[in-house]
């Protein structure tokens, strides 16, 4: 079964953690949502890192299947935004789009971010940075 990895636990990827990477394995393959290739393009970019660099960013990013969102996809982050702020919990919007894509899809999630505790639905792996 696959795993969806956020920006932090892609981070990790990248950077070859040995607990990133034992995750990676075990709920092989590893895959991302367009909200975390556009996170992790935007730090880089915020990073102003050298054109090669970027290039080489991007291509780490070419070997994931990345999730598109569908409107089924949007439901569920309509659905989990609107149960979350009646509960007086806000989560950064597009940690809400990346739950909704693991809970659509039904695969795991591994992430470095504490706050997806607070979605019930979604079977998490937590990645200390």
């Amino acid at each position: 079964m696959a795993i969806l990895v956020d920006t932090g636990a892609l981070e990790l990827l990248r950077r070859e953690s040995a607990t990133a990477h034992k995750l990676a394995i075990r709920f092989y393959p590893p895959i991302i949502c367009s909200h975390v290739a556009a996170e992790f393009l935007y730090g880089q970019a915020l990073a102003n890192i050298p054109a090669p660099a970027m290039m080489e960013a991007r291509e780490f990013l070419e070997s994931f299947e990345i999730l598109m969102p569908s409107l089924r996809t949007a439901s569920i982050y309509a659905r989990l935004r609107a149960n979350l702020k009646t509960q007086g919990i806000t989560i950064p919007d597009p940690d809400y789009w990346i739950a909704a894509h693991a809970i659509e899809e039904h695969i795991h999630l591994a992430s470095t971010d504490k706050h997806f505790e607070n979605i019930p639905e979604i079977d998490l792996h937590f990645l200390s940075k």
